[in-house]
């Protein structure tokens, strides 16, 4: 099972008094981001006293106003008079004021201080809730788009700073944990890219962000696993598979999990249902199942040059071995080659609808430098409703059979609006060792909600059927 790779313990501050000046530290990332308009509270939140009414105008004049000169004057007066409510009127349980005052620090780029004044709102006026995590928002999204540039220019160490700052104000978004996650995960700090994918994980499942849940949860459950805790592993993989029913390898991974921890019944009874391993593809006998075989025990060893040798023998003998494909993709991915982008190429090419696939592909352009290409793919998966993945394929002498499953993805376009779901028409053609086209079949695939699965099946009637391939109608 590979860990697909695409923000450190999170500072929670307690307000034992007024943040100092001293220790405030300013994010000019944060001040450019912030609006130009101001936009007052929906949840019917009232001032209570003249000073925090005065700190409330200075903030929409420090926010509205166009000249920098006046913007600094307008927030540092809301501040000071906000802070004097505190200190000589007792308004210190006054939720307004503390929404204010970190409305003040977050546009000031403050964000310590905005983070323990939102918190404090919060905490007195709980109806406010929705309020204060857009503003909380605000500063989240200039920090995650920094982050992810950064990310793009392998400048790790400063992407892990903004993402850390970013999951410090808002926390209700997975990718900042995500991303760090991965970040870790590519440097082999398994501990701490755990606990990302976990809370990456949970946040998700939370607010129902079934792709980057689903992403998060598999890394996680492989990182535990190749850690050896298979017992923390069970449960998260598990997790996974009902969420994701038509991935052969995580449902692999779920078994051999299951033995390592005593449990064989269940290790069995997905066995029976999932088939053999890839090696598998080539006949046992085969000197192409031989070094598929070897190509594995070498991936898992981490011996990732000498697996993407092995991978590409077999490749030489069965150019559409789509386990072979996968398995150099992944090899690549341990190495950080460029030579990720053709294989995951040839791999698209087999399944062009799989999302994990099309994620390989991007990554590998990236790592090849070809930035263009690498976005235009990166738009293509954010826009894809449906992820096709195939499970099995069962050659005989007189035809085969493919199975697998279709679900339902959040697809976006490239505006950023939501994409619905829609059927599809796919055409599946059984190859023989040649690559030429045996037979084939058409699958209807209907619309499909995220999250939603649809078993996929295409047989063939014909001998000498050695792998497949599908395409969209």
């Amino acid at each position: 099972m590979k860990t697909r790779i695409v923000s450190t313990a999170v500072l929670f501050l307690s307000l034992s008094g007024v943040p100092l000046v001293a220790q405030t530290v300013v994010n000019d990332r944060v001040v450019k981001g912030m609006p130009a308009k101001y936009t007052p509270p929906t949840c019917g939140l009232k001032a209570g006293h003249f000073k925090v009414q005065s700190g409330a105008t200075y903030l929409k004049t420090g926010i509205e106003t166009g000249v920098a000169e006046n913007r600094v004057r307008a927030l540092a007066n809301g501040q000071k008079v906000l802070l004097e409510a505190v200190e000589q009127n007792k308004q210190e349980k006054n939720p307004a004021l503390w929404f204010y005052l970190g409305r003040i620090y977050l546009q000031q780029g403050d964000i310590v201080g905005a983070d323990t004044a939102l918190a404090r709102a919060e905490a007195l006026s709980p109806g406010c809730k929705k309020d204060i995590s857009d503003v909380r928002y605000l500063g989240w999204v200039p920090l995650v788009n920094a982050g992810i540039t950064f990310t793009k220019e392998e400048k790790n160490d400063s992407a892990l700073a903004l993402y850390r700052l970013a999951n410090s104000i808002y926390r209700d978004k997975p990718l900042a944990f995500l991303n760090a996650g991965v970040i870790f995960a590519n440097a082999n700090k398994a501990d701490s890219a755990i606990f990302y994918f976990q809370k990456a994980s949970e946040v998700a499942e939370q607010t129902n962000a079934v792709e980057d849940r689903n992403l998060a949860t598999r890394n996680w459950g492989a990182l535990l696993q190749r850690a050896g805790r298979h017992q923390d592993a069970v449960p998260v993989l598990e997790k996974y598979v009902a969420w994701v029913p038509g991935d052969v390898d995580v449902k692999r991974a779920l078994a051999s999990s299951y033995r390592s921890t005593g449990q064989t019944d269940k290790a069995l009874a997905i066995e029976k249902e999932v088939g053999p391993g890839p090696q598998a593809a080539s006949p046992s006998g085969s000197a192409a199942g031989a070094e598929m075989t070897t190509a594995i025990a070498l991936y898992n060893e981490k011996k990732y040059a000498e697996a993407a040798a092995a991978f590409e023998k077999v490749l030489t003998t069965e150019p559409n071995n789509r386990d072979a494909l996968y398995g150099l993709s992944n090899a690549y991915i341990g190495l950080k080659s460029p030579k990720l982008a053709d294989a995951a190429a040839r791999l698209t090419a087999i399944e062009p609808m799989n999302d994990d696939a099309v994620r390989m592909l991007a990554n590998g352009q990236r790592l090849a430098k070809k930035e263009t290409l690498a976005n235009k793919t990166a738009l293509m998966l954010i826009g894809m409703p449906t992820s096709v993945k195939v499970s099995q394929f069962a050659p005989t002498p007189a035809g085969a059979t493919v199975t697998g499953a279709a679900t339902g993805r959040q697809a976006e376009s490239a505006q950023g609006k939501p994409v619905a779901p829609k059927p599809y028409t796919l055409i599946f053609e059984f190859l023989d060792a040649k690559g030429a086209v045996v037979a084939n079949q058409e699958v209807q695939v209907p619309a499909l909600k995220p999250g939603e699965s649809q078993p996929v099946e295409a047989k063939a009637e014909g001998s000498g059927i050695a792998a497949w391939r599908y395409k969209q109608k």
